[in-house]
């Protein structure tokens, strides 16, 4: 009798174990992505396109984003790009008087026909490229800080090669066509990212719908025929050549989001129009973003330096880690990858790079920051070293000790 209901009870045991087992093979662990659906991409007519967080840079939506293309005027972020970085290197200034020559009264294409005989000021002439994409101003600009034309480019493609734009080659700084004038959409989004978060100055000039000059004769309207029609849009650039198609590379925000899309080789206006919109509704309508890390705080995890003074050295971002996701998203169902720098070695400067975090929410890679060391560390000396080296050694045969217990 007392073995028929311990069989019983053992039975009774296992069947609750095995029930319990299969509840919890059935539950997301810790890291899957449960019950969250990735919203379906919009339908877009354009070749190519991006869309991208500007706070982190995160790709939420890509296609054909590294197929070669013509940027036309959009060409005209670098031009602009340049401008504000002489500008706060103190070699240029908003109210200096910028020579009109020959050579930019002859560019063609785009213009607000700059005379010779007029007399501009750097504000007017950045005005002019980010309102009405004048080519004429654009190299009235690339002389007077480039000091020539071919400097000015050659500048361009240095600040190419230093913001990672390795797609991207400039001949000019107005966009007009050239074959090896080229670059891709992903270039134009990153580039667009690094112009607005450096100087951010430059959306005050891309919101403006149209402004009049030379005695209110003449109108220096916006070719971005969404400002004033899309929510929260304050930028960025247009471009059109008939090799190039119709391109944008657009910005606007909402709710304390900003996003990024850029659109190259559209057939027409309309569809220049449609497809940006389709773009950013997906981005603002689907994703929100998860806040997990403040700039400056410390990552739960550190950065090993064996031969620092200080072996664990505490790391953060230079971005909030907020990477956007789907409604509803918790934090515990995305999985983190923490990468440090191979063989990294003191000393360490704060603020060097040591590694970098990457985050994935399913099948999605959401997005990758570097980190940075919030202290330095300074190599150890030989005595540190020695003592450290000894404490190492006997913990581990404490360790191997008890392991044998």
């Amino acid at each position: 009798m007392v073995g028929r209901i311990q069989r019983r009870w053992f039975v009774g045991f296992v069947a609750v174990v095995v029930f319990l087992a299969a509840v919890v093979a059935g539950m997301p662990m810790k890291g899957q992505a449960a019950g969250v659906v990735w919203p379906a991409p919009p339908h877009l007519t354009t070749p190519s396109a991006v869309l991208m967080d500007a706070a982190t840079g995160q790709i939420l939506y890509e296609k054909g984003a590294d197929d070669k293309r013509y940027p036309a005027s959009m060409t005209k972020m670098m031009t602009l790009y340049l401008t504000f970085e002489a500008i706060h290197d103190g070699k240029a200034h908003l109210d200096d008087i910028v020579p009109i020559s020959q050579n930019a009264y002859n560019t063609g294409g785009s213009e607000v026909y700059l005379d010779p005989r007029e007399k501009f000021t750097l504000k007017d002439m950045i005005t002019f490229v980010a309102v009405h994409s004048a080519n004429d101003a654009a190299v009235a600009i690339a002389e007077y800080v480039g000091g020539s034309v071919g400097q000015f480019v050659k500048r361009m493609n240095e600040k190419a090669q230093e913001l990672g734009l390795t797609h991207t080659h400039f001949v000019n700084p107005d966009g007009l066509h050239d074959p090896n004038h080229y670059t891709t959409a992903r270039d134009m989004a990153v580039l667009a990212r690094d112009l607005i978060t450096k100087y951010p100055e430059v959306l005050d000039y891309t919101k403006i719908h149209d402004m009049w000059i030379r005695n209110h004769t003449f109108d220096v309207s916006a070719t971005n025929n969404l400002l004033g029609k899309y929510p929260g849009m304050d930028g960025l650039k247009t471009g059109f050549t008939d090799q190039a198609g119709y391109c944008l590379t657009a910005t606007a925000q909402q709710g304390g989001v900003r996003l990024i899309s850029v659109i190259m080789k559209d057939p027409d206006d309309q569809s220049r129009q449609k497809d940006t919109t389709a773009l950013l509704d997906y981005g603002f309508k689907n994703f929100t973003p998860l806040p997990l890390l403040k700039p400056g705080d410390p990552l739960d995890v550190k950065a090993e330096v064996p031969d620092g003074v200080i072996e664990s050295l505490s790391v953060t971002t230079q971005v909030p880690l907020a990477p956007l996701v789907p409604e509803g998203t918790k934090a515990d169902a995305l999985v983190r990858t923490v990468e440090w720098t191979p063989g990294l070695k003191a000393p360490v400067a704060q603020g060097q790079q040591v590694g970098t975090v990457s985050y994935r929410l399913g099948d999605q890679q959401l997005l990758q920051l570097p980190l940075y060391a919030l202290e330095k560390d300074d190599k150890a000396g030989f005595i540190r070293m020695m003592f450290r080296g000894l404490i190492h050694f006997v913990t581990g045969a404490v360790e191997s000790v008890f392991k044998r217990l």
